[in-house]
């Protein structure tokens, strides 16, 4: 009798562990990518995931949703510079079937965005680009995904976009291929990758403005609150670069549709020095 106790206390503890990882990958936008998929039409699709479960329906009833289509942006002369404190780190490749995902095993720094500290959590990948300047979608998408040092519900995600059109090379896509390429292929795979190739104080070139805006998680369960900075300085990566990306995925692609930006605004920060002007006109100043 005491062990059938035993028995149905484990199995409640093994219930509640599974419960709350669920949880936690959800509020850091890792929901399993079998739960929802990317195909225009399917059931599971883009226009469908608000349907799949009770706690998605904001994926269409929000009005905050990301990715956007960056097409008026407003100069802000009260944005700053990214802070970064980032610092090389051991990290652990993930192959989550639907795209390659770079967590950190100890502590690996992070940035001030608008007087806020956050702490990166992990990286990802979308193959091509989720985010759009002036309608043009890019190659690939990368997306270091931070907490609130105090509050892990606060996030702020960092989006860099890469082109291969220059064909130049991505030392950063060049240092992991050979990890996505050992990856490639195996469902919920995992490969430990030492510290000097994760530096992520390399991955954000100081020289680029951004673009900032309120939006979203941009997969299910879709939660608003998401502060985004988007480098406007768009990166290099060759053709085979971008490839060894889509490698993970059974599909052809993995972003989401643009979504409405309603009445958001989104400000551009212009990098001391920099030549670069912001891609999209900037929106009239008010008179």
């Amino acid at each position: 009798m005491a062990r059938r106790r035993d028995d149905v206390a484990l199995a409640a503890i093994t219930f509640a562990i599974v419960a709350l990882c669920a949880r936690y990958a959800s509020a850091v936008g890792t929901t399993p990518q079998s739960s929802f998929s990317y195909r225009e039409g399917d059931p599971t699709g883009p226009t469908k995931w608000a349907t799949l479960q009770k706690d998605w329906d904001v994926c269409d009833s929000g009005t905050e949703q990301s990715p956007i289509d960056v097409a008026k942006v407003e100069v802000s002369e009260d944005l700053d510079p990214l802070q970064q404190t980032y610092e090389p780190g051991d990290a652990v490749m993930h192959n989550r079937l639907h795209d390659f995902m770079l967590n950190w095993t100890g502590g690996n720094g992070g940035l001030t965005i608008e007087g806020k500290k956050y702490k990166l959590k992990q990286v990802h990948w979308h193959v091509p680009s989720e985010h759009t300047v002036n309608g043009t979608r890019f190659d690939a998408e990368m997306h270091m995904v931070h907490e609130d040092s105090t509050d892990a519900k606060s996030k702020a995600v960092v989006a860099v976009l890469f082109s291969a059109k220059a064909g130049k090379s991505s030392k950063l896509l060049r240092d992991l291929k050979p990890y996505f390429e050992r990856l490639a292929g195996k469902q919920n795979g995992t490969e430990e990758v030492k510290g000097p190739v994760v530096d992520p104080a390399a991955w954000i070139d100081k020289a680029s403005g951004y673009y900032g805006y309120e939006g979203s998680l941009t997969t299910p369960p879709c939660t608003q609150g998401v502060l985004w900075t988007i480098m406007s300085k768009v990166a290099d990566a060759s053709k085979e670069e971008i490839h060894s990306i889509e490698s993970v995925k059974e599909v052809e692609a993995n972003a989401r549709p643009a979504q409405k930006i309603n009445s958001r605004v989104v400000r551009y920060y212009k990098a001391a020095g920099a030549t670069e002007a912001p891609a999209p006109a900037p929106a009239p100043e008010a008179t």
